[in-house]
């Protein structure tokens, strides 16, 4: 299905109370000392796709989110970023989707910023055709995508892009990644502008916890 990002106010949404993404303001997250997000294990990309707005990528990876088990589903990237924090957006935002055994999804949002180039993002860059799916010649170890401590922000949400469903658990990584200039701007050259617009956060339906996570596990 292809989204116009220009015209959002036209995509169809069944509710609005809990709608992604939104403008964390640290000063109303309420504090947790439990751990957030453990990785278990290897995260691989081992096939592509070439959507008509972003690069996904699918594979093999888990994580143990607030006490349960969550399998990897896949990897896609929004530029500019969705969530803002304290009203501050960076430059790219990916998401690693998850899955539970019940089918509950989570999804690791994770910033980039500007610095060194980023192996991982390089090795699916290198492989992206526009438009085509197909598994990769040569898997794509994600570590260098993944954070590996910081504060994580927790909420409930919703899916970013149509149908917009209400039954999403996000955790949203306030430490960033870092990403080569030249490899944002291939990213930007490969598609238009594909962050859905900041969605009111009703403090009286919902809440954001903080955790203060140092991600064990990651291979």
């Amino acid at each position: 299905m292809t989204f116009d990002y220009a015209h959002q106010t036209d995509w169809p949404m069944t509710s609005g109370q809990h709608q992604s993404p939104i403008d964390i303001q640290t000063q109303h997250v309420q504090s947790s000392q439990l751990s957030a997000i453990n990785w278990r294990g290897l995260y691989q990309a081992k096939t592509i796709t070439g959507e008509a707005t972003t690069l996904k990528a699918s594979g093999i990876g888990a994580a143990y989110l607030n006490d349960r088990d969550f399998a990897f589903q896949q990897i896609h990237f929004h530029t500019p970023a969705e969530h803002l924090i304290d009203g501050q957006a960076a430059p790219i935002e990916w998401h690693l989707v998850h899955q539970s055994a019940t089918g509950q999804l989570a999804v690791v949002a994770v910033f980039g910023r500007i610095g060194k180039p980023n192996s991982s993002l390089q090795g699916l860059l290198d492989q992206f055709t526009a438009q085509t799916s197909h598994e990769l010649t040569t898997p794509v170890n994600l570590t260098e995508l993944l954070p590996d401590t910081g504060t994580v922000y927790h909420y409930l949400g919703s899916l970013t892009t149509p149908p917009l469903s209400e039954t999403v658990e996000w955790y949203v990584c306030a430490d960033t990644v870092m990403i080569g200039e030249q490899q944002l701007a291939a990213y930007q050259q490969l598609f238009a502008a594909n962050n859905r617009k900041i969605q009111p956060f009703k403090r009286s339906a919902n809440h954001c916890r903080t955790f203060l996570n140092n991600f064990n596990g990651v291979s």
